[in-house]
């Protein structure tokens, strides 16, 4: 799991941006009786040679809506991943499997009796269940995401076999969000902060653009949460911006926020003392070379003659 991926699981971990990118998803909002809370999200796994190794969700939650108890499971991906649909398919299987393998410890703890259609070998009974997973990968890549999205789209083509054959084979399909092409008109209809990061990220093809979202949008990126500042900085790399914020802890929420605002104010006067800086000293540098070869009266021109004296700074490759 790299630094992107990190900055980004941290940041979708809050039940408010969770709900934004489901609700945007099924194209409705979510009942009031929707629930979700985080779950344990890492298993154990032995490969072929017996080495334990495992594998860990990005986020993987209990949730509960309209009576329906399941379990909701998002990835983040900001690469295109050619194995992805039969990564996230061993992710599911794992988690079915802790399922399954919960209500058979149930039934040894309780003692259950087995009847006709039960499964005395496996400890499991006809009436047991397990849960559902939704599972949803948000993509915050810039590279558009074609294929693989399905278990198929990584195989060999089959197209040659006969039909009934060839719907033999299973698939795994991948529920994707392009996170970057959620149309402007879906972002303002988000009820978490997530809206203005990705419509940062939308206006980060010039300065001038992003500086200007920033300054329409100055009542969140003037307190801006650490989380989300650290996925644009993952998504984006705009360094100077990120360097020049400082934080302060907000004690309502416990988490740090910063201003952007003035990260941009500050950044502006440091490089306009920058380039009066060299101004001045390409100046003295003139007036250096202007006095060694007694050339005062060109001199006095410069100073109130600003085009000859830019001709005097090519000359001298100043």
């Amino acid at each position: 799991m790299g630094e992107p991926n990190n900055a980004l699981a941290v940041y979708m971990n809050r039940p408010d941006r969770i709900r934004s990118v489901l609700e945007y998803y099924i194209g409705e909002k979510l009942p009031q009786d929707w629930q979700c809370v985080e779950a344990k999200g890492f298993y154990t796994v032995r490969n072929a040679r017996g080495k334990l190794s495992f594998r860990q969700r990005d986020f993987i939650g209990n949730a509960s809506m309209c009576g329906v108890s399941l379990k909701l499971a998002l990835e983040n991906q900001d690469s295109v991943n050619l194995t992805y649909p039969w990564r996230l398919m061993e992710l599911d299987c794992l988690a079915y499997g802790k399922g399954i393998e919960e209500v058979q410890e149930r039934n040894v703890l309780s003692r259950e009796k087995y009847g006709k259609g039960d499964d005395f070998k496996y400890r499991y009974k006809k009436e047991n269940r397990i849960e559902p997973i939704l599972h949803l990968t948000l993509y915050w890549g810039k590279e558009k995401w074609r294929k693989p999205l399905t278990l198929k789209e990584m195989m060999t083509d089959i197209m040659a076999l006969p039909e009934r054959m060839a719907g033999l084979v299973g698939d795994y399909r991948v529920n994707l969000i392009s996170m970057r092409a959620i149309p402007e008109s879906d972002l303002q209809k988000m009820d978490s902060d997530l809206k203005y990061v990705l419509g940062f990220m939308k206006h980060t093809g010039s300065r001038k653009r992003y500086e200007k979202y920033i300054r329409e949008n100055q009542d969140f990126f003037s307190r801006i949460p650490r989380s989300a500042v650290d996925v644009i900085d993952a998504c984006t790399n705009i360094k100077d911006l990120r360097e020049s914020l400082r934080y302060t802890l907000n004690e309502e929420c416990g988490e740090e926020e910063g201003d952007m605002c003035k990260a941009l104010d500050d950044i502006q006067r440091h490089a306009e003392k920058k380039g009066e800086k060299r101004g001045n000293q390409r100046t003295n540098k003139l007036i250096q070379l202007l006095l060694a070869e007694g050339r005062q009266e060109d001199l006095l021109r410069s100073a109130t003659d600003r085009v000859f004296q830019q001709q005097l700074f090519r000359k001298y490759h100043i």
